[in-house]
């Protein structure tokens, strides 16, 4: 499978929203693998940073100060939470939300079914379309790249020898 496109940008602290990517893809393909990679820090070392705001806001909800363990359980429940959901000429492939910083789809006829994909068959062609969706960044700045690879279905590889 070979790489057809990459791209990269970067959620600001505090990002709730969408980026959606719309891709035409070149030729008919036989298999698609789209990855999504983020550089999402350690979960407690990113909620650290959230002490001061977490604190307030406790202090602004319950009238009082936490006590340690309130705390640590607010800072615990913290995260980074990104997505992604994939389309193809308007039908749904399927969304991606586990935690990690990767989320990969695999769409092949060789490959076991990705976890939250659709069972679409081939051959893959149209305009892809991907959303990533953003529930809140813990991090100051979190870059992302989003990968698609495609390996031509036989007919547009005859044609291309």
């Amino acid at each position: 499978m070979h790489m057809i496109t990459l791209l990269k940008g970067t959620f600001p602290k505090d990002y709730l929203g969408n980026i959606i990517v719309q891709y035409q893809l070149p030729f008919p393909c036989r298999a698609l693998k789209i990855v999504l990679r983020t550089e999402e820090l350690e979960r407690k070392t990113a909620a650290l940073s959230h002490e001061k705001e977490a604190v307030e806001a406790f202090l602004l909800h319950c009238e009082r100060a936490p006590e340690p363990e309130e705390k640590e359980r607010i800072l615990g429940q913290m995260k980074t939470e990104i997505q992604l959901a994939a389309f193809l000429s308007g039908v749904f492939m399927g969304n991606i939300h586990r935690p990690g910083k990767e989320k990969r789809m695999l769409f092949s006829p060789n490959a076991e079914r990705t976890c939250g994909c659709m069972d679409i068959k081939g051959p893959y062609h149209g305009l892809l379309k991907l959303v990533i969706n953003s529930f809140g960044v813990l991090e100051e700045a979190l870059p992302w790249e989003l990968e698609i690879s495609a390996e031509p279905a036989e007919r547009e590889r005859k044609e291309r020898i």
